[in-house]
């Protein structure tokens, strides 16, 4: 029996094992964007811009621990602090309580993704 190269590679897998198979890899790539893309950002805020000096006062200890722990919330942070006046007032609190919230999703999501590695 032979295969076509150009088979997909669930065309021999059930229905429903496939679908938590694209639901497992939506996950994973979930996971990794929120892991890199506000780290990258805030990368590019501390190499073009000086707000997240401003944004933290000057304190780099804040930043580092932003960056490692809580990328998403730093982020909105320091973005909404450069929005406006040189302060987070406001809705912007809503901005940064709703990264607060992705933070803790991608946190909860690696841990059940992790997680599901070792069961089986």
């Amino acid at each position: 029996m032979t295969t076509n190269p150009m088979t997909p590679l669930t065309a021999n897998v059930p229905r429903s094992h496939s679908d938590a198979l694209v639901t497992h890899w939506y996950g994973w790539f979930f996971f990794v964007s929120s892991l890199f893309w506000p780290r990258l950002c805030i990368v590019v805020f501390w190499i073009f811009g000086q707000f997240m000096l401003d944004a933290f006062h000057h304190n780099w200890l804040i930043q580092v621990v932003g960056f490692l722990v809580l990328p998403w919330t730093t982020m909105a942070y320091a973005l909404m602090w450069a929005l406006t006046s040189h302060g987070v007032f406001g809705w912007e609190w809503l901005c940064v309580a709703a990264a607060l919230f992705f933070d803790l999703l991608t946190y909860g999501e690696g841990r059940f993704l992790i997680g599901g590695l070792f069961r089986k």
